[in-house]
């Protein structure tokens, strides 16, 4: 299994990726939503990560261009933006999950369980 998780908190990034190795999962990190078309066709991860609020392109952005350019793997937003409208604008976008900051193992467990597929 592989995740790409596009987060610019570095501290973030180190909780996510002991959250998805301890899973098993082979982890490719980004900071910035520029990267993620290309990133993402380059590893075909099975699930992706997006933070909202990034340098250079916002996760909304970068999930509009994935969708887009055809991709299809499940995307969960991990955000501070707490409101409706917010989590509407992300769905609304392709986004399959929404996930409010702080967030603890099991709420993120429980986000993505539906979205992935174990061998």
């Amino acid at each position: 299994m592989k995740v790409c998780i596009f987060e610019d908190n570095p501290n973030i990034q180190i909780l996510l990726k002991y959250f998805f190795k301890k899973r098993g999962f082979d982890v490719h990190l980004a900071d910035d939503g520029v990267d993620a078309v290309p990133l993402v066709q380059k590893h075909l991860p099975d699930l992706i990560l997006m933070d909202i609020m990034m340098p250079g392109k916002s996760g909304i952005e970068a999930c509009i261009d994935l969708r887009q350019a055809g991709v299809k793997i499940p995307i969960v937003f991990l955000t501070a933006k707490a409101y409706a409208e917010d989590e509407r604008f992300a769905r609304q976008a392709g986004g399959d999950a929404y996930l409010i900051k702080p967030f603890n193992a099991a709420q993120l467990e429980a986000a993505i369980a539906p979205l992935i597929r174990r061998p």
